[in-house]
């Protein structure tokens, strides 16, 4: 399956001017802003050109990156790599770059504004890296109106549209879109008249009361969000009944979760139908236990959680997973010693266990259902056949017997 490097060797050398931005392309200009550019890219300074920043960035820190920024994804420094040094991204222009991390408020903000060819400015809201106070900001979308980096969302594209006239894009990635979205559906209508488009990438959704303020109403049909087939995050919250394209993916959970992975052709993403049984299986179990808990519950429990995540000492998902087996025995020691922690994370589990038994079941009945199906209609072809080949030779016979007399 072709994936987004197969896509950069594809188009990389063809500007935007001769083939007309993509999603995939948006994709990619929303991941530029996951690269830490402090000391590269300075703030009310002229822009820099990608291949440049790229260039500072991999001289200083190599080609695993910045450790400032915990990111997982393997393909996104080769992605970024090639991208740089490409012909179609190449000469993007970097500016206003600002990396905001609080521990105190919960609070992780990053963002970028990239300059395309045509003089459109595209804003983009960094996602979720490995940062475990990144995971716990969104956990919060599920129990809060909103969230710090939200509100600093709203404010950067506040301050920075009257920095440059002309139209506007946003997106991101996973969180990233989020606040994509969010920022162009709460600024002032100004402001939200100037912006093209918004795009984002598997991105949580929001609170059902959401959808139906004017600001959203307004935007919904510049919205583009888009999600892989066996999607975790992007389905997480309430979503939009239209405007969500899926995408075609064979990876699951967080390396099914980079649009790195996702499928590709020369002109973008490649969709399909519908989502995976195990995404919609997920998805249809975690709404269940969060609507049976009310907001101030969602909150406590998320609190908890991540207090027991951080006295392990880990700061990054990696470094949590890769703590052994007596870190993580330990860490499930004190969840039992949470009640309403284990209490949730049983509903969880046996809400998953019983709803994709009885997904399973389902299928079973329908495969099982369509192959006898099949069966009867091969039995009926075939009894049908010889019926015609007993008639062929009958009628074969009487026609030997009339020439004979």
């Amino acid at each position: 399956m072709n994936k987004m490097l197969d896509y950069l060797k594809w188009r990389g050398d063809i500007p935007f001017s001769v083939a007309p931005m993509n999603e995939a392309d948006c994709y990619l200009i929303s991941k530029i802003g996951m690269l830490d550019y402090t000391g590269i890219i300075e703030r009310g300074s002229d822009p820099t050109s990608f291949r440049e920043a790229a260039d500072k960035y991999f001289t200083r820190y190599g080609e695993r990156g910045s450790n400032t920024v915990k990111m997982s994804d393997p393909y996104l420094m080769p992605a970024m790599q090639e991208a740089s040094r490409s012909v179609r991204f190449g000469d993007l222009g970097l500016s206003e770059y600002i990396n905001i991390v609080d521990p105190r408020r919960t609070e992780q903000f990053s963002a970028l504004t990239v300059t395309l060819p045509n003089g459109i400015n595209f804003i983009t809201f960094r996602g979720t890296d490995d940062n475990i106070l990144a995971w716990k900001e969104n956990f919060y979308l599920s129990c809060l109106d909103y969230v710090n980096a939200q509100r600093d969302a709203l404010a950067y594209l506040r301050y920075h549209s009257t920095l440059f006239d002309g139209p506007i894009m946003l997106g991101g990635h996973s969180k990233g879109g989020n606040l994509a979205i969010y920022a162009a559906c709460t600024i002032e209508l100004s402001v939200r008249e100037r912006i093209e488009a918004v795009y984002a990438f598997d991105s949580p959704g929001f609170h059902d009361e959401f959808y139906r303020t004017p600001g959203y109403k307004d935007m919904s049909s510049r919205i583009h969000k888009f999600i892989p087939k066996n999607s975790l995050v992007g389905t997480l919250m309430d979503n939009p009944d239209t405007g969500v394209t899926i995408v075609n993916s064979e990876d699951f959970a967080i390396a099914g979760h980079s649009g790195l992975t996702w499928e590709t052709c020369p002109t973008g993403y490649v969709t399909c139908n519908e989502l995976s049984k195990s995404s919609k299986v997920f998805d249809t179990s975690i709404d269940k236990v969060l609507d049976q808990m009310d907001i101030v519950a969602r909150r406590e429990f998320i609190d908890s959680l991540f207090d027991i995540l951080d006295s392990t000492g880990a700061t990054t998902i990696t470094e949590l997973t890769g703590k052994g087996r007596s870190a993580m025995l330990s860490l499930g020691l004190d969840l039992i010693k949470n009640a309403e922690t284990k209490q949730f994370l049983f509903s969880v589990i046996s809400q998953i266990a019983r709803d994709y038994v009885a997904e399973t079941q389902k299928n079973l009945r329908e495969e099982n259902r369509a192959h006898r199906k099949a069966r009867d209609e091969m039995r009926q072809a075939k009894a049908l056949l010889e019926e015609k080949q007993r008639s062929e030779k009958k009628n074969k016979n009487s026609r030997k017997k009339l020439d004979q007399s």
